[in-house]
C-alpha cells in the first residue's frame, strides 16, 4: 500500500516537472533567437544576406505566433530554426557579402 503511494506520487512529480518544460524551452529559445537576430543585424545582414535574414524574421515570428496559442514544441522548434538562420546570415554578412546591384558606390 505505501509501495503505491509513493509511486503514485513520484508519477505525480515526475509529470509536475515535465508540464513546465515546453513553455521555459520555448520562450529561452525565442529569446536566443532574438539575440541571434540582433547580431545579424548589427552586420547589416539584411543587406549582405537577404534570404537567412528573411527566413530567420519569419521563422521567429511564427514562434511567437505558435508561443500565443500555448503550443510550444512547435515553438520551439520554429525558435530553433530562427537561430540557425541568423546565424547563417550573420556568417555569410561577414564572410562573403552580398552586393545589392541596384545599389550604387
Amino acid at each position: 500500500m505505501i509501495k503505491q503511494r509513493v509511486l503514485a506520487f513520484l508519477v505525480l512529480v515526475m509529470l509536475a516537472l515535465m508540464s513546465g518544460c515546453g513553455p521555459i524551452m520555448s520562450t529561452s529559445n525565442i529569446e536566443d533567437a532574438k539575440d541571434a537576430l540582433e547580431k545579424a543585424t548589427a552586420l547589416n545582414a539584411a543587406e549582405r544576406a537577404p534570404y537567412e535574414y528573411t527566413m530567420a524574421q519569419e521563422y521567429l515570428r511564427k514562434a511567437d505566433e505558435l508561443w500565443g496559442y500555448s503550443q510550444f514544441g512547435y515553438s520551439a522548434d520554429y525558435a530553433k530554426k530562427a537561430i540557425e538562420m541568423a546565424n547563417a546570415a550573420a556568417e555569410k554578412a561577414e564572410k562573403d557579402p552580398w552586393q545589392n546591384p541596384l545599389v550604387g558606390e
